[in-house]
């Protein structure tokens, strides 16, 4: 049995990660999460495939549709509910993707990345903060349902990788720089 401490650290290490990643500009919001969960939770991708999937979903799927943050959290479930033992579990996919849209729509009011940034459209700056907030509350929110599915993963989380932050400067090397 893994203790609630321990989960509770795991997340918030999951969260600080991705909107380290998000925040240094290495990424966007749905490459962030898929980047993060798939490295630290052993997702089993490549960083590269991680991060090309999630790309995808950046600026509201690219056209300023649905959220990428939500999706690539989205993704992240899909992703670690169905590695491991067990293969495809369809009814916790769906339980814990319909968990995490209850609880965006909740604090968020909406899914739709051009509504929840309209008010910081004029300010770069203020969107960038709402966005890192917003993709942060959805790594959150996923990393709590796959460890309440699969806790197993607090076991073997790569917490050093977890634990590691980049400064902007960093960041961006990493970015330009080949994996």
């Amino acid at each position: 049995m893994v203790d609630k401490n321990e989960i509770d650290k795991l997340v918030s290490c999951l969260r600080q990660k991705t909107e380290n990643c998000y925040k240094t500009r290495r990424m966007c919001c749905s490459e962030s999460i898929l980047y993060t969960f798939n490295q630290g939770l052993g997702g089993g991708l490549s960083d590269e495939t991680a991060i090309k999937l999630g790309s995808g979903l950046c600026g509201g799927m690219g056209a300023g549709g649905g959220c990428g943050a939500l999706n690539g959290a989205i993704m992240a479930i899909g992703l670690l509910l169905t590695s491991g033992p067990g293969g495809r579990p369809k009814k916790k996919i769906r339980a814990a993707t319909a968990e995490l849209r209850e609880k965006f729509q909740k604090k968020f009011q909406d899914e739709n990345c051009q509504v929840l940034i309209e008010p910081h459209k004029d300010n770069h700056q203020a969107r960038l903060r709402y966005c890192q907030q917003i993709t942060g509350f959805s790594a959150e929110v996923a990393a709590r349902l796959i460890l309440q599915y699969r806790p197993q993963l607090a076991a073997t989380a790569e917490h050093d990788f977890l634990k590691d932050r980049d400064s902007k400067l960093s960041g961006l090397l990493k970015k330009f720089l080949p994996f």
